[in-house]
């Protein structure tokens, strides 16, 4: 199970399975799993580059190394795998799984926020492709940066940032992206529907989902035709809807097929979130014809302002996190309340702002990430 860098997440997922008592399962999800281990991926011809990042569950920084790696198996890099890296084959199959082959000097690229870039033991052949969320970073995490030989951000203001912090390294911006193929436009929703989501685990109280929740209600206290859709991952802890009817509240790993429809089934996305170092789920949403209510802070101005959404002002103050220090941007809440009534009152409106969100988006794919990595890394 070393092999891939599995040895650990299989322990906990067969742990939780014998705890339970499901003996029978946990057998076969043993001989699944060590199946699917010892298909190793071969050594491919194309550029060598080694990738260290972890992909063990669907979101985050994992759903980034993932997209990244199957983007560049795709475009013909011989992907080779960190030892460092943890992947699971249930999220990585055979066809994009990076080969195990051991070669020297070859150019690293790591995948990690900048708080736990040194778990990959950065040097003068890694490129780091990171972010951050507020104005000021881990000051540990300037010298782990300052050991690579290059550093990617997705966007002008992460790389302001960073250089603002101390990072003297050659910084190149390149966006994230979509899968235009699974995020495209979609017809109107039904009625008027309101969405947010995030992963409320770890940092991810910087989301506000239950302010959200709250805004909305203080929006709509006695309007029976509005909606209210959150979406969370299984580990968040529970999130308080005051048992009003009009909330519905997913505590699930989609696919991306199933995060499509259900960005479809919205009017607007609301993003009350403190700060994002990019944004995937705006920028999604945004793919699907779906306007923001967000402010511009951060990552997200990289993609969003107010010709394709309703832009919220803001005020910096200090993050209170177990992660973050410096500041980062609260977002207003009456401009809040007013940006989502101005959907319930035009929808008409809401829908074009869609159309030109969803045509922005066009500029932001994976394709087009990876190119630029691609570039940077094995040139």
């Amino acid at each position: 199970m070393t092999a891939l860098g599995t040895l650990w997440p299989a322990v906990v997922r067969g742990g939780k399975l014998l705890a339970a008592g499901r003996f029978r399962q946990f057998t076969r999800k043993l001989l699944s799993e060590s199946a699917a281990i010892r298909e190793l991926a071969p050594n491919r011809d194309g550029p060598p580059l080694v990738l260290a990042g972890h992909v063990l569950r669907p979101g985050g920084y994992d759903l980034l190394v993932r997209a990244i790696l199957k983007g560049l198996i795709e475009s013909g890099v011989n992907v080779i795998r960190d030892p460092n890296a943890v992947l699971n084959p249930e999220l990585v199959p055979l066809s994009i799984r990076p080969s195990e082959v051991k070669i020297h000097d070859v150019p690293r690229l790591a995948i990690a926020p900048p708080h736990l870039l040194h778990r990959f033991h950065p040097d003068a052949r890694t490129v780091a492709f990171t972010m951050w969320e507020t104005e000021t970073l881990p000051a540990k995490s300037v010298a782990e940066l300052n050991r690579c030989g290059r550093v990617i951000v997705p966007s002008v203001w992460g790389e302001r940032c960073f250089r603002e912090n101390g990072v003297i390294v050659p910084i190149d911006v390149v966006p994230l992206g979509h899968d235009p193929e699974t995020f495209s436009t979609r017809s109107p929703a039904t009625g008027i529907v309101f969405g947010t989501a995030g992963a409320l685990d770890d940092g991810g109280l910087r989301k506000n989902v239950q302010r959200t929740i709250e805004l909305f209600r203080n929006a709509f206290p006695n309007d029976p035709d509005v909606r209210l859709r959150v979406k969370i991952t299984p580990a968040s802890p529970p999130v308080h809807t005051h048992g009003d009817p009009r909330i519905d509240v997913v505590a699930e790993s989609l696919t991306s097929s199933e995060l499509a429809e259900w960005y479809g089934s919205l009017s607007a996305f609301v993003n009350a979130s403190f700060g994002e170092g990019f944004g995937l789920h705006l920028l999604e949403a945004m793919a699907c014809g779906r306007p923001l209510i967000s402010t511009t802070f951060g990552g997200v101005g990289a993609f969003f302002d107010s010709t394709v959404g309703y832009e919220v002002k803001s005020r910096m103050v200090e993050a209170r996190n177990g992660i973050y220090t410096g500041n980062w941007a609260d977002p207003d809440d009456d401009g809040m309340i007013v940006a989502m009534r101005a959907v319930r009152s035009d929808p008409r409106t809401a829908m074009e702002l869609g159309f030109r969100a969803a045509e922005r988006a066009r500029a932001f794919t994976w394709e087009r990430t990876v190119r630029r990595l691609r570039e940077i890394t094995c040139s």
